[in-house]
């Protein structure tokens, strides 16, 4: 049996290698995908963007933002609400009680998503948060996971869930109602996005949504929902007190970034376990969570990822189509991630023995749902210069670097808690 200590030396020296092995790879892959910048523009889509459309929503935009400061905003909201119909009374309790219903958890929140990008494709940011939602959901079990609760206290990584999942819940409640209205709309072949106000959407987010009625532009609505949607977990969870002091600032919160572990990852094909192959991966590393600007700058380029490449926008949306979310990563890369629960400490391992990363709904109940600090962020225009078309990223193979990840990973709790 080896000692603690020399378990940790072997660890150490695991992950000097890693290291050595991910900065070659990564000069490797960068001048490889310099040699192929050429073919993947060619077989890229570009996003339309229709200038003089943008160029009027923003207009609309600072007239409302004129309004605002004249104060007339807040007597708009409640004339709209008091002059509602009947009918509109009707729909709009059915959205807030389909939402309610929906955003029990990540997994019925990414389940919706898909539902209504099924039936409306248009709608790009259905699918952009679909994927990213799985993600979310993704890191919210690895913290119950093979490795994390080796490297992060139980209380850090508590608190590391209640960030991903008020952030999850806070963009779904606001987003989720703006794309049942545009579907209650198309039902009723009339724009009904007057009531947007009464379901406390941002008033940054209703000339888009005017503007997508009349000259319908995927990108444009898209960008704008990327925007609001990071704004409106700003200043209610990025910038709380409570979770600055209790995950932001703390120093293994910063280590995901170092290590690259904010990764957010697209799988492109359904995976088998018969052939114990890698579904490939493409997608980004969040350096900064904490910095607004850089969210928003990475869901554009995200989005740009996702529907720029036909190759890559089809084998997501198969895999979409044929893997339901549980939060395990065994969901896309079962030859590696099991659902199945670890094996104690003085079983012997097998060599095919995988990593432990389970279903979401069975390492972490339903959170109590929290009332939503009231305001609207649109209070100046400093989020309008991220209102144009964003350029497809250079660097997107995600399949190495996150097999790396995860090995990296595996010796860093080795190191931490040899076992």
């Amino acid at each position: 049996m080896l000692s603690n200590l020399s378990k940790r030396w072997r660890h150490a020296v695991q992950m000097m290698r890693q290291a050595a092995g991910t900065v070659y790879d990564a000069m490797r892959m960068t001048w490889t995908e310099l040699h192929n910048r050429v073919t993947l523009m060619r077989e890229s889509r570009t996003l339309e963007w229709n200038r003089a459309a943008a160029k009027r929503t923003e207009e609309h935009v600072n007239r409302i933002l004129l309004e605002r400061q004249r104060q007339q905003f807040v007597s708009g909201r409640r004339a709209a609400a008091s002059s509602l119909t009947t009918e509109e009374s009707m729909l709009l309790r059915h959205i807030r009680n389909s939402v309610r219903m929906a955003n029990r958890n990540n997994v019925t929140r990414t389940a919706a998503y898909g539902r209504i990008y099924k039936s409306y494709p248009e709608l790009h940011w259905a699918f952009l948060a679909h994927m990213v939602s799985r993600n979310g959901g993704w890191n919210m079990t690895d913290l119950q996971g093979e490795w994390l609760p080796r490297i992060m206290s139980a209380n850090h990584r508590l608190w590391a869930y209640r960030l991903l999942e008020r952030s999850n819940a806070l963009i779904f409640h606001d987003a989720y109602p703006q794309l049942l209205l545009y579907a209650a709309s198309r039902r009723e072949g009339k724009s009904l996005f007057h009531l947007l106000p009464t379901l406390d959407i941002s008033a940054f987010m209703t000339p888009f949504w005017e503007s997508f009625w009349v000259q319908p532009n995927s990108s444009l609505l898209t960008t704008a929902l990327i925007v609001n949607e990071q704004n409106v977990i700003e200043g209610r969870v990025v910038q709380h007190p409570d979770y600055r002091e209790h995950v932001i600032n703390k120093w293994d919160f910063r280590l995901h970034g170092w290590m690259q572990m904010n990764q957010v990852i697209f799988p492109l094909g359904v995976p088998s376990l018969k052939e114990h192959e890698a579904v490939p991966l493409v997608g980004l590393t969040l350096e900064d969570f904490s910095d607004v600007n850089e969210r928003i700058f990475f869901g554009r380029k995200l989005y740009a990822l996702l529907f720029h490449t036909p190759e890559i926008y089809g084998g997501a949306l198969r895999y979409m189509r044929a893997v339901p979310h549980t939060g395990s990563r065994s969901d896309y890369w079962p030859h590696i991630f099991t659902k199945k629960a670890a094996v104690p400490e003085h079983v012997r391992l097998p060599s095919a023995h995988r990593a432990y990363s389970p279903s979401l709904t069975d390492v972490w109940q339903d959170e109590p749902y929290t009332p939503i600090e009231p305001g609207d962020w649109f209070i100046d225009d400093r989020m309008l210069k991220h209102m144009q078309p964003t350029r497809p990223p250079l660097h997107i193979d995600m399949t190495l670097p996150h097999d790396r990840l995860w090995k990296e990973t595996a010796s860093l709790a080795g190191f931490i808690q040899p076992s």
